[in-house]
């Protein structure tokens, strides 16, 4: 039978019951104030500092490992909107700078399409990509850590989580994909000769076509997982901590422009979570 008083938080307790409905902690466990009295103050430096020594205030237990299980999980969810409004940012920049395709020079006369790059900025090119995909794959690790992170207290995060893993490997084959193209792109221009026209026999349109049906079904696989997986478990967190801003984030993020205030939506609702979270002294209830 529990006392009269938490023996962690000194709140009065119901009678009989298993766990404290102040602050969560199990009443089966060892009374450290024995006689059921509740607990003496907190002692101010510990007050001042916004912080508890073991037994006063804070739930243990079960509790306290679900609180820290979602501060881990929105601290990962911050990060990696950080990281996808750093890699729009970047992206927007080449793409307003004009320099996009300034590798690429095409020339038609009659029936003779000649074609010319500038190797300078094709190198310039593939590293600000390459740049952007490294900060795209640490962002959708991240999403998955925290969503792997909820998914053993709540089971809602296991497809998010599982649909993530099939991005990263449809990613990996638009990569590779995309490198076979370029290979294939350069060594025709290669066989023509600088300035000439590119014909058929430098270049082997079926071996083409075939990259790029397959550049197209890993396309349509990486937008339904990131769908089923960034969208789904932001909307799903959202729901969780009870954060309008994630929802709406979850619908713009994968609208071009819009995107980036999508990700400034769930860098905010990430952070007023997590501040509810740290300065609330009782279990947060989540939907």
């Amino acid at each position: 039978m529990a006392g009269a008083y938490c023996p962690f938080c000194g709140k009065p307790t119901v009678p009989g019951g298993t766990f404290c409905a102040s602050c969560g902690a199990a009443l089966a466990a060892p009374n450290p104030h024995a006689g059921g009295a509740p607990p003496p103050p907190v002692p101010s430096s510990f007050a001042a500092g916004g912080s508890y020594p073991p037994g006063y205030g804070m739930p243990v237990g079960p509790a306290a490992t679900s609180r820290e299980i979602d501060r881990q999980a929105l601290s990962r969810v911050q990060w990696a909107a950080v990281l996808g409004l750093v890699g729009a940012a970047l992206s927007l920049l080449t793409f307003f700078s004009g320099n996009a395709l300034s590798f690429l020079t095409v020339t038609t006369t009659g029936t003779s399409t000649t074609i010319s790059t500038d190797v300078s900025a094709l190198y310039l090119l593939v590293a600000i990509a390459a740049v952007g995909l490294v900060l795209s794959i640490v962002e959708i690790l991240l999403y998955r850590g925290a969503f792997r992170t909820l998914a053993p207290v709540d089971s809602r995060f296991t497809t998010p989580a599982t649909f993530l893993l099939v991005l990263l490997v449809a990613l990996v084959i638009l990569v590779l994909t995309t490198g076979a193209l370029f290979a294939e792109f350069l060594s025709a221009i290669q066989c023509a000769g600088a300035g000439n026209p590119i014909t058929t026999s430098c270049f082997d349109a079926g071996n083409a076509l075939s990259l790029v049906a397959l550049l197209l079904i890993a396309a349509l696989v990486a937008i339904i997982s990131y769908i089923g997986g960034v969208m789904l478990g932001l909307w799903r967190l959202g729901t969780r901590y009870d954060e309008t801003t994630l929802h709406v984030g979850a619908i713009l993020i994968i609208i071009p422009i819009l995107n980036i205030i999508g990700l400034i939506l769930i860098l905010v609702g990430a952070r007023s979570a997590l501040g509810r979270l740290e300065h609330s002294s009782r279990p947060m209830t989540f939907g």
